[in-house]
């Protein structure tokens, strides 16, 4: 006889918070040209970012706010589509938005080149989170857009957030109300 497979609670994404060091931050400029690949239509410039950003956006954990969607395995599933003000209104957005995955739709979308796509989910005319990284084809976005959509329902809100140090390297501290 075979004994009875364990009920060990099954493991969940994760939603990690993030700030940049300053708006000269190379992972801001990644972050910003990746994301015009996908929503053309929302392409901006870092240099741009501090035109418009009001002075109480430069908050003591850095510069901006995002989440991030992470596999069981920290690889990274999905980018919130938007940069928030400050991470806790990064948080803010994504508790929102998990109770309004069944709102949302996957959308696969050709990259710079014709053997990458990539995805985006929106909720109506609204982008919400996109790919974190190039698919070969778009059926293999596609898929991949609905299983971060999936996650993203039941994934684990973190508490904290990730801050750059001088040094290049990333810190979590709490998260402090704006």
């Amino acid at each position: 006889m075979s004994e009875t497979l364990s009920d060990r609670a099954t493991r969940r994404a994760r939603i990690v918070f993030d700030t940049f060091r300053s708006i000269h931050d190379p992972r801001l400029a990644a972050w910003l040209l990746f994301r015009s690949h996908l929503l053309p239509e929302w392409s901006i410039t870092a240099g741009s970012l501090s035109e418009t950003t009001p002075d109480g956006a430069l908050t003591p954990l850095g510069v901006f706010g995002v989440w991030r969607l992470l596999a069981t395995n920290n690889r990274e599933l999905a980018r919130c589509a938007r940069i928030f003000v400050s991470p806790r209104a990064a948080f803010d957005a994504v508790v929102a938005e998990q109770s309004r995955v069944d709102e949302m739709t996957v959308t696969a979308v050709r990259g710079p080149q014709s053997t990458t796509h990539g995805w985006v989910i929106r909720r109506g005319d609204r982008p919400v989170l996109t790919a974190a990284r190039w698919y070969e084809s778009a059926s293999e976005a596609a898929a991949a857009g609905r299983a971060a959509s999936t996650a993203l329902a039941t994934a684990t809100v973190a508490q904290g957030v990730s801050i750059g140090t001088a040094s290049g390297r990333r810190a979590r501290v709490g998260m402090n109300a704006p």
